[in-house]
């Protein structure tokens, strides 16, 4: 398969929504690029690289909000940009993108893992916990929850219109954890029976704001309201470095037809659909951020982007 054809066929399939939640969508979306790279026929390192370039912006525009996808990709169109400042041939430029791909997914894993092990110290034996939306890492947290035998028990909010929420609770019933299913009006109406409101992220800003599914803020509203700790499970890797400087995360709108279906539409002549896949949560409704590095209060996001993006994060971050 060629390079163009291996980019359209994953852009296809992520548009599909084949993928769920913007870790899986990162992984499927890095592989393609690899795979690409290996199946290039360029034959200067200058064309490699512009094409590289190019394969990478049309993944993030097909996600624009999946931060961890856009550092992802940053991260290997620097480093081949570097190769061909070194002088690397093509052969040379292509093992560069599959290293530094693996290196970048192995980090992605393994932090999951460690948001799993510091999460579930969050969370106490008994507790009933919300979950919303579709997180790989707040599955890791319930799953070392479980572990532990905290007997802890979820609430999945439907999460419309894509209804992440039922993925989610097949996700948890397969860890065997006791799980309710609400539709999302119901939420308010249920928080009296919640111990923790849990969620991903698919990007942290610079001032602690949390994009995430459409109606996260809304159920962050609540719980604040409510007297129910939130917590935000998010790699690192998906603060935003572009917002240290005003620069805001774009929100992308999904198909009409998940509200109305297209066959419908002809009822509704001439009325307006707005479809938005994520809100912004404002920090002062978020309790905790669980990172791979440790806990942090949402207002810690600038002091982690400035690190990140300077020097590496040392002692000084709380390790739980």
């Amino acid at each position: 398969m060629s390079s163009s054809k291996i980019i359209t066929h994953v852009l296809e399939r992520i548009k599909s929504k084949e993928f769920r939640g913007p870790t899986r969508v990162t992984q499927a979306a890095l592989k393609a690029l690899n795979e690409a790279s290996q199946a290039s026929d360029c034959r200067s390192p200058r064309q490699f690289l512009e094409e590289q370039v190019s394969f990478g912006d049309l993944l993030v525009k097909t996600r624009p909000t999946a931060i961890l996808l856009a550092n992802g990709v940053r991260l290997v169109t620097e480093a081949t940009k570097k190769g061909v400042d070194r002088g690397l041939d093509v052969l040379g430029l292509q093992d560069l993108v599959s290293k530094t791909v693996d290196s970048f997914l192995a980090q992605i894993h393994e932090s999951v893992e460690q948001i799993g092990e510091i999460g579930a110290r969050r969370i106490r034996s008994g507790d009933t916990v919300l979950c919303y939306g579709h997180s790989t890492s707040v599955l890791s947290i319930i799953a070392k929850a479980q572990e532990q035998g905290k007997n802890v028990k979820v609430i999945v909010s439907e999460a419309r219109p894509e209804l992440e929420g039922r993925s989610m609770a097949k996700e948890f019933l397969r860890l065997n954890v006791p799980t309710t299913m609400i539709i999302d009006s119901a939420v308010l109406y249920f928080m009296k029976d919640v111990d923790r409101v849990l969620t991903g992220a698919d990007a942290v800003t610079a001032n602690g704001a949390v994009i995430n599914k459409i109606g996260t803020s809304t159920i962050a509203a609540i719980a604040h309201y409510s007297r129910v700790n939130v917590f935000v499970a998010a790699s690192i890797h998906k603060f935003s470095p572009e917002t240290m400087f005003g620069e805001l995360v774009e929100i992308e709108e999904l198909d009409p037809s998940l509200i109305i279906p297209a066959r419908e539409m002809s009822e509704f002549k001439g009325m307006h659909i707005r479809n938005p896949a994520f809100d912004v949560t404002p920090p002062e409704h978020v309790d905790l951020v669980i990172t791979e590095r440790g806990v942090i209060p949402p207002q810690g996001a600038i002091m982690v982007l400035r690190q990140r993006e300077n020097v590496s994060l040392g002692t000084g971050f709380p390790s739980s």
